[in-house]
């Protein structure tokens, strides 16, 4: 979580995303966007006071699946633990709201065996110096707080892997073209990309801190670097800021776009970002073979990116059209060492958004809710199983038996009150045996669960409390932290 991306973004992305969606015209097919899970969640049954019922299909062996070496990942993202502890008097308390424990410790006990932080395009090395002044709690309930630079997120996830947790790491190269960047050729922008990529992970490096997965861009279902700074002009598109000749050399790389329009350009870019994190790691002494990439997408629109990335028939990573879907003319300018490569096979880790509909504590005792949440789940869930299972599983290295494509659940969350810790571990272990039952996924992290001061669902969509009424300086956990953790598989611990 960086300092630009509010916490409602998520809600605020599915009511705005439809609107580029169809105002493109790759070549998605339309089962893919439509297809129902082979068996749907029946209707579950309304609870009575701390009961979800179990739709048929599902199993409810917590252990079927071990992934990734083995391991099945009930994480967390927190990636702005460390601004909260540093606002004074923030204190966390273990489960009995009066033994102080350290956060992560809390997180590490309760079996949560990933983290996940971000970087930012831009953002600051360190050393970061936290000021709290009157606004800071105005600013922590709208948050629009300073989340620090890159050495609080380094810092974090070195807690994080003394607790004996994976990292996931987001780099962000971000929506929008800077000023001084707009007038770039293509081949400048890899260049660009690639300083910017390694700028953000050697840090971690540094640290000793070596990613186990790396996630490109934070929700970039759209694409990066596609809207311009000065002009607020979206390349690619007709947005009645350009001509059509503007668009066509925006699409046909002359002037350069990361927007999924341009498919061969913005693949260009995360080509690009993969391998300068390859050689960062590379020069750090490390290897490359147990780092995976992977892309992020909202939750509904799964089906959008990584039918285009991962599906049957994927666009071309190299034929530039203008906007009449004809071939572009002039020499060809993604460079010879990014055309190599192929972004489907660099690309094995499908992350998606997965906020449930029961985001209110009003809807979790809905029957209907409940049914519309697993739907929705197992329609991404099937889809991107399906993927899996058409790429194959790896024959040998460190992911041998494993398939070559698989999910994460990158951000999940859902609302609930002190007086319904008992239905959301219902709902929540119910969305476990949900995900367990595709062997193609790696697990589920829940987004930002110390979050507990902020405006996000009244503050109820996190896994803490806070310890008192009109309380600002404490948190204490319910029992969901447990619930979450449990479902954790960590074989190397």
């Amino acid at each position: 979580m960086v300092s630009s991306r509010p916490l409602s973004l998520p809600i605020l992305a599915f009511l705005l995303f439809p609107i580029f969606l169809f105002s493109t015209a790759l070549p998605i097919q339309d089962d893919e966007c439509s297809d129902e899970p082979e068996a749907a969640a029946e209707a579950a049954a309304s609870p009575s006071n701390s009961s979800i019922s179990t739709p048929s299909n599902i199993t409810t062996d917590s252990n079927t699946t071990t992934n990734f070496q083995g391991q099945f990942i009930a994480g967390a993202t927190i990636g702005t633990l460390l601004r909260m502890e540093a606002i004074p008097e923030r204190t966390f308390y273990d489960y009995d709201g009066v033994t102080v424990k350290d956060p992560v410790q809390l997180l590490a006990d309760a079996g949560v065996n990933a983290v996940r932080i971000e970087g930012e395009r831009g953002q600051c090395l360190g050393p970061t110096t936290f000021v709290n002044n009157a606004s800071t709690r105005a600013d922590e309930l709208l948050f629009q707080l300073d989340w620090g630079c890159l050495d609080i997120q380094v810092k974090t996830a070195v807690q994080a892997v003394a607790q004996g947790m994976r990292v996931v790491l987001t780099i962000n190269q971000g929506f929008t073209v800077p000023k001084e960047l707009e007038s770039l050729s293509y081949p400048d922008m890899i260049e660009n990309v690639q300083t910017e990529a390694k700028r953000q992970l050697q840090p971690f490096l540094d640290a000793k801190v070596l990613p186990d997965v790396i996630l490109l861009e934070n929700e970039g279902s759209d694409g990066i670097l596609y809207i311009e700074e000065s002009t607020g002009h979206v390349r690619g598109t007709k947005d009645n800021k350009a001509s059509t000749d503007t668009i066509d050399k925006e699409l046909c790389g002359q002037i350069p776009t990361g927007n999924m329009v341009s498919y061969p350009q913005l693949s260009g870019y995360y080509k690009a970002e993969i391998l300068a994190c390859n050689a960062a790691i590379t020069a750090a002494g490390y290897s490359t073979d147990t780092v995976r990439y992977g892309l992020h997408s909202h939750g509904q629109y799964v089906q959008w990116k990584e039918g285009i990335v991962h599906g049957p028939n994927p666009p071309s990573e190299s034929e530039l059209k203008d906007s009449a879907g004809n071939a572009c003319g002039g020499a060809q300018v993604i460079p010879p060492d990014i055309l190599a490569q192929n972004a489907s096979q660099l690309l094995t880790i499908a992350g998606f958004s997965a906020y449930p509909d029961p985001m209110t504590p009003t809807d979790i005792n809905s029957a209907g809710s409940q049914k519309a949440t697993l739907d929705r789940l197992q329609k991404t869930l099937t889809q991107l199983q399906g993927y899996a299972e058409a790429y194959g599983k790896y024959e040998d290295g460190p992911f041998a038996g494993q398939y070559k494509l698989q999910g994460l659940g990158v951000e999940y969350a859902t609302a609930y009150h002190d007086t319904e810790v008992a239905q959301e571990q219902a709902l929540t272990e119910l969305m476990w045996q949900t995900v367990k039952g595709y062997s193609a996924f790696l697990g589920m992290l829940w987004y930002e669960p110390f979050y507990v001061y902020g405006d996000w669902e009244g503050g109820l969509a996190s896994l803490m409390r806070k310890t008192g009424s009109g309380d600002v300086s404490g948190e204490v956990p319910t029992d969901m932290l447990k619930t979450w953790g449990e479902a954790a598989v960590s074989p190397w611990k």
